[in-house]
């Protein structure tokens, strides 16, 4: 996998999108990249899911990176995220089911031969619940791999759930300077911090709110039954899903692999992404080395 060379994209809009309607009346922001015509990666797609009040162009490291490998890439902006369009909080837009209706609407418009799944924070969570959703259909040999970021066991419980919305946006500032002390190595980027703590506060607290009530997860129940190459690395000063959970996590996947990076917080594709671009090539080497193996085999 090639590296961004000779330019720094920490502040960087590398990701960007259209606005496409997913699904009738659900409009997000998705940035798509084909693979160029003769790519050796060509059927092979990796999505990309944010977590908690991020966006797309915070995989801007790895789409620099496999876009000049030449796969096709897809990234998005849930609802209320980035570039997607709002939505009323009471509407119910924010709920599990209907944000698991976007990916799967987006997968089923994206997919190739091969499918990757790549998740950070609560777009693991997202990623867990629509695995066991195509796990439950007889359909979990159409995804290859994930690669799962800052994850966890337990679903996340909110931690200020009962405080009026105009009290949360008051004491925005306060949860802020929170989640960075939690969120971020001591040792990490000033400008990289800067730049996303910036671009966090068009982040309206409403509807993180009701997002965080109503994260979708995996049925911890259905766990087991995901039976395909899973790698979970958790940053080892993470304050936000610190590692342990990780590790609980990748106990129950059957093919699971569990990492710690060092001197990482919950950032990791920003913090720390050569580890991840690591991680992933690891994990792409083995879902295309796979087709070529059984395509030897066909032949034999």
């Amino acid at each position: 996998m090639s590296e961004h060379v000779g330019r720094d994209i920490a502040t960087s809009v590398v990701v960007t999108g259209d606005r496409i309607e997913v699904r009738p009346g659900r409009a997000l922001s998705v940035a798509h990249r084909a693979a160029p015509s003769g790519s050796p990666h060509g059927g092979t797609v990796l999505f990309f899911a944010h977590g908690g009040g991020g966006n797309k162009n915070q995989w801007r490291y790895q789409w620099d990176a496999l876009a000049a490998d030449g796969y096709e890439l897809v990234a998005w902006d849930f609802t209320g995220h980035g570039d997607s369009p709002d939505a009323p909080p009471e509407s119910g837009a924010y709920r599990g089911e209907e944000t698991i209706a976007d990916y799967l609407a987006l997968f089923e418009r994206f997919k190739g031969k091969r499918n990757v799944l790549v998740a950070h924070s609560l777009g693991t969570g997202s990623t867990l619940a629509l695995l066991d959703r195509l796990s439950r259909d007889g359909r979990l040999r159409e995804i290859d791999a994930a690669l799962l970021l800052g994850t966890q066991l337990a679903r996340p419980q909110p931690r200020a759930p009962s405080l009026p919305v105009w009290l949360l946006e008051w004491l925005k500032p306060w949860f802020a300077r929170g989640f960075r002390r939690l969120a971020w190595h001591p040792d990490a980027s000033r400008v990289l911090v800067r730049y996303e703590s910036k671009v966090a506060r068009r982040n309206r607290m409403a509807t993180f709110k009701a997002i965080i009530e109503d994260a979708p997860w995996a049925n911890p129940a259905g766990l087991s039954q995901l039976d395909l190459p899973i790698v979970v690395l958790s940053g080892d000063t993470d304050g936000l899903t610190p590692a342990e959970g990780g590790r609980a996590l990748a106990l129950a996947l059957p093919q699971a692999r569990f990492e710690v990076v060092a001197r990482c917080g919950h950032q990791l594709m920003l913090e720390r992404p050569d580890a991840v671009s690591g991680a992933l090539q690891s994990l792409l080497q083995k879902v295309e080395s796979e087709v070529v193996d059984s395509t030897a085999t066909l032949r034999g």
